[in-house]
């Protein structure tokens, strides 16, 4: 089972709409390369955006209550995220990157931009969102 990343918005959570319809799974195996990236170019870190409460949980060994996701989880503004976002996009649109391979650097790409419109969303509409890592 591989772990993968959700564009999650606060004013679904805890709702059948919570969780995300697209998989994130190259954004969540390249996060490290691609902090590496955001510091060489002088942004924010999309890892300050996760919360891994949805990881927690499951990967317990307690008996937790449903209830403790709700009561655990990191929401940030969109607005805090957006200039990493399209600061790292327009990087892998204009061609190879160090550390990434240029074979996943198309699919890698949709992916984020997939976040990056959902997190565009969420910030037009002032809502609160994270990246769930979820198993």
């Amino acid at each position: 089972m591989s772990d993968t990343i959700w564009v999650c918005r606060q004013s679904r959570a805890a709702t059948d709409d919570s969780g995300d319809d697209f998989d994130h799974s190259l954004f969540c195996k390249t996060s490290d390369q691609l902090d590496k990236l955001a510091n060489h170019i002088g942004v924010r870190k999309l890892s300050d955006f996760f919360d891994t409460t949805d990881l927690q949980f499951n990967m317990s060994e307690d008996e937790l209550e449903e209830s403790w996701i709700a009561e655990n989880q990191k929401w940030f503004a969109p607005a805090d995220a957006l200039p990493s976002l399209e600061k790292i996009v327009e990087c892998l649109r204009a061609g190879e990157i160090k550390g990434i391979k240029e074979k996943i650097r198309p699919e890698l790409l949709e992916e984020l931009e997939d976040c990056l419109a959902k997190v565009t969303v969420a910030d037009h509409e002032k809502d609160r969102f994270h990246f769930s890592i979820v198993m």
